[in-house]
């Protein structure tokens, strides 16, 4: 029996639940991608750059979109979260000229928004079939369900999740750190679905 997300309630967030909710079924299937879509966060450049990296030097996409307007303190200096992602991408050995720039967005929807809006730009929307989206593990669902939701049908979305030290499906439970933002994600789901943000699903 699936786990509908409207259904949820706070009082229902068991383990069990969380981890199916968050989890499930997201799987990387390994396949090519016309491009490599990077949604940004202020840890983004240590552990979901070297993943889409990685999927670059294996030839599955010869672009990456990094996505993140939000302006941060990093060690390099004060710039947004796409920038900081792209000097660490070109210090892994990607080419500048391979990496397209969302340096506006301010959080997932807006990402989405604004890959779409990139990939009509530089490949034309109707030519792209399949894209390679990176982010943490804990926030796949809610970015996969909006990119879904928003991405024209023809275009396959692969997961490609990122575990952390804090939130990945193997230890989020382990830390007062990783149990908070797990279980707050998934009230967010709860919230966008109720919100209309996208439709309603099963797990």
């Amino acid at each position: 029996m699936g786990i509908v997300i409207s259904k949820l309630s706070e009082t229902d967030l068991t383990d069990d639940i969380i981890d199916k909710v968050l989890y499930d079924g997201l799987e990387d299937t390994g396949g090519d991608a016309d491009c490599i879509i990077v949604l940004g966060s202020k840890k983004a450049s240590k552990y979901r750059i070297p993943v889409a990296v990685n999927a670059y030097k294996q030839g599955r996409s010869s672009k990456i979109i990094l996505c993140g307007g939000s302006v941060r303190d990093f060690d390099t200096g004060k710039m947004s979260e796409a920038e900081h992602m792209c000097i660490m991408a070109e210090s892994l050995g990607v080419k500048r000229d391979d990496i397209i720039l969302d340096d506006i967005s301010q959080n997932t929807v807006e990402n989405i928004l604004q890959s779409l809006v990139l990939l009509q730009r530089h490949f034309w929307l109707n030519s792209v079939r399949r894209v390679l989206l990176v982010t943490a593990s804990y926030h796949m669902r809610r970015s996969f369900r909006i990119a879904k939701y928003l991405f024209p049908e023809h275009i396959e979305i692969i997961p490609c999740p990122v575990s952390d030290d804090n939130t990945g499906r193997d230890n989020w439970m382990n830390t007062d750190l990783g149990r908070e933002r797990a279980t707050t994600e998934v009230k967010k789901l709860i919230t966008f679905v109720k919100n209309g943000v996208f439709p309603d699903f099963e797990v």
